[in-house]
């Protein structure tokens, strides 16, 4: 398996290690000079690539964790069990990477503990604490393969019992701090222990493997900030373009996000097997994936009706870079994945699953760079484009996070035999 590993140096290999390697020398170069000497970010641009990339579409293309396991662990879908982890592994390592990013951003990064005590009533309040506690849930998701590799049964037992009562802990906490009310904390934590003491007792169904208020934590925290990210540009109405600029932003960021994880899933699933040599359940990857259409339809959909709602239709056919870049995204990453998703029998290729969650996960990416970026027009300030250092930045992050799905895909049983 090694041989196909990013540890042998074959040619991906070392493209993949010279962006890592280069993107953490831009990192200390930013730490080092200040954010003026790496990026062309600015007080009327202080948003750029790195929110767009590493923030908005990472925390999005992560969402596949809270999907999948919610369909395995709290809908019974126990036949897509073999992606449960690469899943939830996927979601961690974009949440690490979407930490990094913020922390690269950040021009006091130091100062990150304020979004857990800052302006109660900014996005960015809930964003932080949700961001935070899912990191941890998927860390907690995660603990049971570290134990299987190092045949900790002790640990793994002890796990299975304290997890549900960490998980009532971090949404009894969530739950105080969205409300600063000692009543709601009491009342969410009453209704949880009495859940969980019920499920112990066999009143309610309970998933043996992963204890069930785990996971639906994860699924609950994960739903909230993917659509509080879009909640972020309604703060600004005069600088983000009519094309993207909309009360139903946050509704599109969370569909959007769904589909994105789930095709981000897949392709991280076959580029493994290919790249790694890992087998993956390709059945239970393709009867999965057929979700994706059906997100897509309705995203379709949403745009269309947003767009007609608002009375912007115009806009579409006025020219310039954003109206271009608004039909690519809706072409290249909807229009397009969808004919081929419904195309009979694409799909149930391993060739054709990738290309189209491919461009799934590209059309996504285009939106968060068109929200973030090109959408955006300050006066008295000149467009912004990304400097050179920024993308290699950018690059040097996602290839440290392929690094690292490498290396603990070799270490610990994430893919199971087919």
């Amino acid at each position: 398996m090694k041989d196909k590993s990013f540890s042998a140096l074959t040619p991906g290999a070392l493209i993949v290690w010279f962006f890592a390697l280069a993107g953490m020398v831009g990192i200390v170069v930013r730490f080092w000079a200040g954010l003026g000497a790496v990026s062309n970010l600015s007080d009327g641009y202080p948003w750029g690539l790195w929110v767009a990339v590493d923030i908005m579409a990472g925390v999005a293309l992560a969402s596949g964790g809270f999907v999948v396991a919610g369909v395995v662990h709290l809908f019974g879908g126990k036949q897509f069990q073999a992606l449960a982890r690469p899943a939830v592994l996927t979601a961690l390592l974009g949440y690490l990477m979407f930490v990094l990013g913020l922390i690269v951003d950040m021009g006091q990064p130091w100062h990150m503990f304020y979004l857990f005590f800052g302006n109660h009533m900014s996005p960015l309040y809930e964003i932080g604490w949700c961001a935070s506690l899912y990191t941890l849930v998927l860390c907690l998701e995660l603990l049971p393969a570290v134990f299987e590799k190092y045949s900790m049964k002790r640990a793994l037992r002890l796990w299975l019992k304290a997890s549900p009562w960490l998980a009532i802990l971090l949404l009894s906490v969530f739950t105080y701090a969205m409300t600063y009310s000692l009543v709601w904390f009491l009342v969410v934590t009453a209704i949880l222990v009495v859940w969980e003491f019920l499920m112990v007792g066999g009143k309610t169904r309970r998933d043996v493997q992963v204890p069930f208020l785990l996971i639906g934590a994860g699924v609950m925290l994960s739903f909230l900030h993917q659509a509080s990210l879009g909640v972020l540009y309604l703060m600004a109405p005069h600088k983000l373009s009519a094309l993207w600029y909309s009360p139903q932003l946050p509704i599109l960021f969370l569909v959007s996000g769904i589909g994105a994880g789930v095709s981000m899933m897949a392709m991280e699933a076959l580029g493994s097997e290919k790249l790694m040599g890992h087998r993956i359940p390709f059945r239970p990857l393709v009867a999965f994936s057929r979700l994706v259409p059906m997100v897509l339809a309705l995203y379709l959909v949403l745009k269309i009706v947003d767009i007609l709602s608002r009375d912007v239709l115009p806009l579409l056919f006025a020219g310039g870079a954003a109206a271009i870049m608004w039909w690519v995204e809706v072409v290249l990453g909807i229009v397009l994945p969808l004919v081929l998703y419904l195309w009979p029998g694409f799909t149930a290729k391993r060739k054709g699953l990738f290309w189209a969650s491919f461009f799934v996960v590209a059309g996504v990416v285009i939106n968060r760079i068109n929200v973030v970026m090109v959408g955006v027009d300050v006066e008295r300030w000149g467009p912004y484009y990304p400097s050179w250092s920024e993308w290699l930045i950018t690059m040097g992050i996602i290839a440290m996070g392929l690094l690292a799905y490498d290396w603990l895909t070799d270490e610990l049983p994430i893919h199971e035999s087919p």
